[in-house]
């Protein structure tokens, strides 16, 4: 992946009005054919061989297989390892974190209070490993899947401001509406699924992630969640292909959102590939895209160094993953006379909870560094972005 040029529409580009009873799309790429792509394709064939797994393997083979790809979307993919790559960001350019009074302030705060979080989890494991585990579930679903949620409704905002530079026309009221109310009802979705649904319909099937929550509610709950998810993305595709004109880049990223979270809900197994899968390269290329050097720019970073710099970055927690998924929860582990009271090192377990920390300081920064509701943040980070700051408010990106 190479840091990728804004791709700004032209003047020549402008719409005409479309025929009545016509639909047509324009090729409005965010980032560019490529990136757009990439960012749906990879994770939707990590997705099919997923399929394929639980279709032709024994059961033992097919979840060492599940593994192995749940692996590749956290580390490879970068769902787990692009944490780091926010507090690159702040080393290179400085003015994504002062874009607001009290800022970095704040995100020192943040990250102290996270760091404390990772310390309690650090003696949870000893004192108790039920809670301990139970405890890293949850926080890291519910926070996971919330900040998941909100970089989807941050591209498709970027997606109508590609589209409103190009001459499209603003998107809908109901359109707006649908957009506002994508995080909270698809985190509610996703959650009651994975953690108060039963897996199936077999008697006493427990949740699909089973934290000790005891009874929970029956498998024919999952055709209500399907239903709503169903009406939602109806009415959003409705709201966007109404007006005969609109992005084929947005209306493609839109399906790949309905496809991602559809499959969350059906199939967790696959829907947390894909899923996974989708944040992290979205953040790999927003990470290139806002540490390359804008005009005006006292440059720390040179272009043909950021990836160097974000794969360098992002080692140890690499090197973290990969130690725990083959040699403490993989298939090998066996032949290496390596068991689960590895696990209880304390320099592993110390590393493993400062990991968990970045992970929520991670959390915690984007949710200010994106407030595109502050306009001096929106400024600051539509330049990181390569966009021309619009000269009215659009709707928040995070």
């Amino acid at each position: 992946m190479t840091p990728l040029s804004p791709g700004v529409a032209t003047a020549t580009e402008q719409d005409t009005p479309a025929a009545p009873g016509t639909l047509r799309f324009r090729r409005l790429w965010l980032f560019s054919p490529r990136a757009d792509l990439v960012i749906l394709g990879i994770p939707l064939a990590l997705t099919l061989v997923a399929a394929v797994a639980s279709a032709f393997l024994a059961p033992d083979a097919e979840d060492s297989a599940h593994r192995l790809l749940g692996w590749t979307a956290q580390n490879l993919l970068g769902n787990a390892t692009h944490v780091i790559l926010t507090f690159l960001l702040f080393g290179v350019h400085r003015d994504v974190l002062t874009a607001a009074p009290n800022q970095p302030r704040t995100i020192l705060a943040g990250a102290l209070a996270t760091l404390a979080v990772g310390a309690a989890l650090f003696f949870t494991f000893y004192a108790d490993r039920a809670i301990h585990t139970f405890a890293v579930a949850v926080i890291f679903n519910v926070f996971g899947l919330h900040h998941t949620l909100s970089q989807h409704r941050g591209l498709w905002s970027l997606h109508g401001l590609r589209g409103g530079q190009a001459g499209l026309a603003p998107p809908s009221a109901l359109e707006r509406k649908l957009q506002q109310c994508y995080v909270p009802l698809l985190l509610s979705l996703l959650l009651v699924r994975i953690f108060f649904v039963a897996e199936s319909a077999a008697p006493g099937a427990p949740a699909w992630l089973d934290v000790g929550q005891g009874a929970v509610l029956p498998w024919q709950v999952l055709p209500v969640l399907l239903a709503v998810w169903l009406g939602y993305f109806l009415l959003l595709f409705r709201a966007v292909l109404r007006s005969g004109t609109a992005s084929g880049p947005k209306v493609l990223y839109l399906l790949g959102m309905a496809t991602a979270t559809g499959l969350a809900l059906a199939a967790p197994s696959w829907g947390y590939v894909m899923l996974p899968g989708m944040h992290g390269l979205e953040y790999y290329i927003l990470s290139a895209r806002m540490l390359e050097p804008r005009e005006g720019d006292a440059p720390r970073l040179s272009r043909k160094l950021i990836l160097p710099a974000m794969a360098a970055s992002m080692i140890p927690l690499f090197a973290l993953g990969t130690v725990h998924a083959f040699l403490l929860d993989g298939p090998i582990r066996g032949s290496l006379g390596i068991g689960g009271g590895a696990q209880a090192h304390p320099v592993l377990r110390a590393l493993t909870s400062l990991s968990f920390a970045c992970v929520l300081a991670h959390y915690f920064a984007d949710a200010f560094i994106f407030r595109f509701r502050i306009p001096s943040i929106r400024q600051v980070m539509l330049r990181r972005l390569g966009f021309t700051p619009a000269p009215r408010p659009a709707p928040e990106a995070r």
